[in-house]
């Protein structure tokens, strides 16, 4: 489909930025950023949260959170292909808005995780922003704005670590979740009033069936391996769990080959680029999920807890860490911007998992001064800005414009799906020494180090895989068919 320059409706400037354009970037990158602060919140919250709902099962706050988000993400990105992208993203902040608020009113722990899946909407908006970009801003904008939209600009990762630090000092986490409320609807209010809506249309269908089976096959699997230890790995409730979920996710598989417009469409993975874009994005998603839980959980123990780590910091202090991380990561996401167009993003992508792996190989072991846990944090963060940058640039490059939502959903939900499981299997390596104190949960030295094992083995395979067999075919060699666009559907003028 051929875009006119009315296709760019944002670009009423030759000079390419302009007030306007300025608001709703900020706008929509804020969203990114509260996705990704809605999850550091809540890990550094865990142990607040499980003390007061006497549970071991705090990271299920986690997984609610991204499984939710995996699963939804493809039905969105085909609704936004039927019904346009902004009107699809706002509906889905409501959504978010509405989980938030269940979230700070929880009676319950089961109320809580809810609420922690109905704000899992929200992650939608890690590709439908970029989505959105790509139809409506100028081409010259482009780049840095998609870099930018994954990685932040420090607004909300900068100065919010020092508020959320006094939210929960202060209010605990319910008071974290009121906060989550209000920044969500500023956000969805400027971006109604700055972006306006995509003017691309292309046919779909919704496969909410496999959506069905996918959430529902992964999250039996999920339950069983968090389980594991409690009931039994023998156990016939936890064999059952496996055994059903494996049986959904079989049958999604094959079902996926025969409908039209699935959930996840399979054969979109034997295009190399999407497929290098899905399984680096994955391993930096589950990579990065590690450092987000293991660095509050390295901060807060108290230091005379009886282990050999812990600096005994308060919430509000631990925004120490976390400020400079989060300049790290908008440093990253900057870089990606700056040298997309003369650097392949792979390339990006690669030197981001390598300093994400170093953070880990680091944090195994040096851990007991801020100094060292705070040169760790920083580099993680400048590997977290490098690889999630790289994604969008990775897909906007080697996708039509029309198939544009669908693809990023498909790329989103591999992220989204496989960083959801990380953390169940990371509280499984590390509830293996984990003891229950006056503090909350107690993980010895070697529970710790086994997830930073797992950190740095994921993003080891990311690159190994980027370098190698998935890495772009050689001049001459046989190139892959790419998939042939559906034909758009002709609707309408962007709305102003």
């Amino acid at each position: 489909m051929t875009q006119s320059r009315t296709a760019y409706p944002l670009d009423d400037d030759p000079r390419g930025w302009t007030p306007r354009l300025v608001v709703s970037t900020v706008a929509m990158v804020m969203v990114v950023e509260l996705v990704a602060l809605s999850y550091t919140m809540t890990a550094t919250a865990l142990p607040s949260v499980t003390r007061h709902f006497h549970t071991g099962q705090g990271g299920w706050l986690l997984t609610c959170y991204m499984l939710t988000g995996a699963v939804v993400s493809p039905p969105l990105g085909k609704l936004a292909d039927l019904h346009g992208k902004r009107r699809v993203l706002l509906g889905a902040l409501t959504l978010a808005t509405a989980g938030a608020a269940l979230s700070a009113l929880a009676p319950t722990f089961g109320v809580l995780l809810a609420g922690r899946c109905l704000e899992g909407f929200a992650i939608s908006g890690m590709f439908l922003t970029y989505s959105l970009m790509r139809d409506v801003y100028p081409p010259r904008t482009l780049p840095l704005a998609a870099s930018v939209s994954m990685t932040g600009i420090g607004v909300f990762g900068v100065g919010v670590p020092f508020l959320v630090g006094w939210l929960l000092d202060t209010f605990g986490f319910r008071g974290m979740y009121t906060f989550n409320v209000i920044a969500t609807l500023i956000l969805a209010v400027l971006i109604l009033l700055t972006t306006p809506e995509s003017a691309m249309r292309r046919p779909a269908r919704v496969d909410y069936g496999g959506a069905v089976l996918l959430g529902g096959g992964l999250a039996m699997v999920l339950v069983a391996v968090s389980m594991g230890q409690q009931w039994g790995w023998s156990s016939a409730a936890d064999l059952g769990l496996f055994a059903g979920g494996f049986a959904a996710l079989a049958v999604f598989a094959l079902r996926a080959r025969k409908v039209q417009d699935p959930v996840l469409d399979i054969a979109l993975f034997t295009r190399r680029p999407i497929l290098l874009a899905a399984v680096t994005g994955a391993m930096a998603y589950g990579a990065t999920v590690v450092p987000a839980t293991i660095l509050p959980i390295l901060s807060l123990t108290p230091s005379a807890a009886g282990g050999t780590y812990g600096l005994g910091m308060t919430a509000f202090a631990f925004a120490a860490i976390a400020s400079p991380q989060a300049v790290a990561q908008v440093i990253g996401g900057f870089g990606v911007g700056r040298v997309v167009r003369r650097v392949a993003a792979r390339w990006t992508m690669i030197a981001g998992l390598c300093l994400v792996a170093l953070s880990g190989l680091s944090l195994y072991f040096f851990n007991d001064s801020l100094g060292q846990v705070l040169a760790a944090a920083v580099c993680d963060g400048l590997g977290t800005g490098l690889a999630y940058g790289s994604v969008p640039n990775m897909v906007i490059a080697e996708t039509p414009p029309e198939q544009q939502a669908s693809i990023a959903g498909s790329v989103q939900v591999c992220q989204s799906g496989f960083a959801s499981i990380v953390p169940v299997i990371m509280f499984a390596v590390m509830a293996r020494s984990a003891t229950v104190s006056q503090q909350g949960v107690l993980y010895a030295e070697e529970g710790i180090q086994g997830a930073l094992l797992l950190m740095v083995g994921l993003a080891f395979v990311g690159v190994v895989l980027a370098l190698t067999v998935l890495a772009p075919r050689r001049r001459g060699a046989v190139p892959v068919v790419p998939v042939p666009p559906k034909p758009a559907l002709a609707e309408g003028h962007a709305d102003a």
